[in-house]
Order: structure tokens, then C-alpha cells, then sequence
């Protein structure tokens, strides 16, 4: 492959992770799709390392507020205890403490399912026909969210609402299933104001998205891009600003009640990729 094709693609590889890590239609499944069509092999390592660490700093940036206060309170928790004070006084007193400890509660699931089936999760990533029905599946749940009516916030949120919501992450495992749209629909059913939903879904992002990274690199990093270090630096730019941008735009949207409006776009990707299996069996 000549060399300003090498470049091209794995720029176009850190686009598509960046746009679609946030925006609730599967960078997994996506990823799957355009490595078939385009005839990509698997990234190296260190390449998709690199990408989540880009996305991760992206939501770390676009929360920072959110995550300030969950510091602080969570500082002064500990402080509370310390002096003795109960439990469940310093739950009710401090809420963005609260919203710390429920994203642990949240992340859990996924994490214990994740263990346990890594080789199972690799071979439905090899599958069109799997990512394909995913993406129809996460369409049908976006579009049952057109009409919830959600309430609760980060003052009224229970440990089980953060239980129906990391089960949710869990079921995204799957290659085309949504993380982040399984994660708000999921926080929207518990009648969760839609808003708050996607906030603790983007802050859920984080230890997930850091999870999968430590996980790869439990097998090292291999070659590092010997001579490539721009292309590494290049797409952790594009990674970076996609990933900003696509979580100012589902914010938006969100605001807007127009959150079921990807719903068709799931539908229309996951026939394509339905198709592509057809064509293509791997």
C-alpha cells in the first residue's frame, strides 16, 4: 500500500472512532463495517490505544465542571467520615459524591461481563450478520425513547437506576450495540431527565473507555509506529476534536428531544452491514 494511503487510513480510522464513541450508533460496529468494505486490517495496538486516550480526554475536557465538583465533594466525604459523621448523612449531603460512586456501581457490569467473554465479544466483532441485527436492535431502543418522560436527576437517582444503567453498558459489549445509546435510553427509562442521562452517560464513558485500554494493553503495545509518530500524533488530534464535537452535538440534540432521530440511522447502517455480510461472509 503506498504510503499516503497508509496515512489516509488510519486517519479516516480516528475520525470514525472520534464521531462515533459518543453519538449512540456503535463505533464498534462501525469500525467492523469500514474495515470490510475498504479491505482495512485490525489497527495496531498502539493505534487504538492512542484513540482512547484521545476520546477520553475529549469527555474528561467537556466535563470538567461536573468532574470538579465530584473531586471536591468526594474530598469532603472522606473528610466527613473521618470525623465521624454517617453514612447516609454525607449520601444525601453531597450528590456529585453521590454521582461518583454510582458511575463505579454502573461501570461494573460491563467490566465483569467483559472478563468473562473477551473471546466470545472477538469473534461476534468478525461478524457483519451479529454487528448488523446489534445495529437494528440499537435503533429499535432509540426510537422507544421518542416518548419517555424523565424526571429524576443527580439529587434523585438510586443505586438501582446506576444497576439498570450499567446492565445496559453490559449489553453494548456486543460489536453494534450502542454504548452510549444503551447507557442514556437505559438512564431515560428509569425515568432519568434526559439531560442528566447523557451527562452520566458521557462521565460512565470514562472508566469504560479506560478499561478497554488497559485491556489491550495487558498484550504490550508491539511496534510503536517506528518513523509514524505523526500519524499517532495526527490521530489523536482528529480522535480528540471528532469526539469533542460529537459530544457537544448529542448534547444538543438531547436538549432538543431529538435523541430517537438516530434511530434511523441505525436501522439504515445496520441493513447495509446485513447486506455487506451477505456479500462479503467472513
Amino acid at each position: 500500500m503506498p504510503q499516503g494511503m497508509h496515512t489516509v487510513r488510519f486517519l479516516f480510522l480516528a475520525f470514525v472512532q472520534g464521531i462515533t464513541e459518543f453519538l449512540p450508533v456503535s463505533s464498534s460496529g462501525h469500525l467492523a463495517i469500514f474495515q470490510t468494505m475498504l479491505g482495512f486490517k485490525e489497527p495496531p495496538l498502539v493505534f487504538d490505544i492512542i484513540l482512547h486516550l484521545a476520546t477520553t480526554l475529549a469527555v474528561l475536557i467537556f466535563l470538567r465542571k461536573e468532574l470538579a465538583l465530584v473531586c471536591s465533594e468526594s474530598l469532603q466525604a472522606f473528610h466527613g467520615l473521618r470525623k465521624g459523621e454517617r453514612l447516609g448523612v454525607i449520601w444525601r449531603k453531597f450528590p456529585y459524591y453521590r454521582m461518583g460512586v454510582l458511575v463505579i456501581v454502573a461501570f461494573l457490569p460491563a467490566a465483569t461481563i467483559g472478563v468473562l467473554l473477551h473471546s466470545l465479544i472477538e469473534k461476534m466483532f468478525a461478524s457483519l450478520m451479529v454487528v448488523g441485527i446489534s445495529l437494528l436492535f440499537t435503533g429499535t431502543v432509540l426510537f422507544m425513547t421518542k416518548n419517555v418522560s424523565s424526571k429524576k436527576n443527580i439529587e434523585t437517582m438510586t443505586s438501582f437506576d446506576a444497576v439498570i444503567v450499567g446492565i445496559a453498558q453490559a449489553c453494548a459489549i456486543v460489536p453494534g450495540i450502542s454504548r452510549s445509546g444503551m447507557t442514556i435510553a437505559g438512564g431515560m427509562f428509569r425515568k432519568l431527565d434526559k439531560n442528566f442521562a447523557a451527562r452520566f452517560s458521557f462521565m460512565l464513558s470514562i472508566p469504560t473507555i479506560l478499561a478497554a485500554a488497559v485491556y489491550h494493553l495487558k498484550n504490550g503495545i508491539g511496534d510503536i509506529f517506528e518513523g509514524k509518530k505523526m500519524i499517532l500524533m495526527l490521530s489523536f488530534l482528529i480522535a480528540f476534536v471528532t469526539g469533542y464535537a460529537a459530544l457537544a452535538f448529542l448534547s444538543r440534540l438531547i436538549s432538543r428531544a431529538k435523541f430517537h432521530y438516530f434511530s434511523y440511522y441505525c436501522w439504515g447502517i445496520g441493513l447495509v452491514s446485513i447486506l455487506l455480510a451477505v456479500k462479503w461472509p467472513r
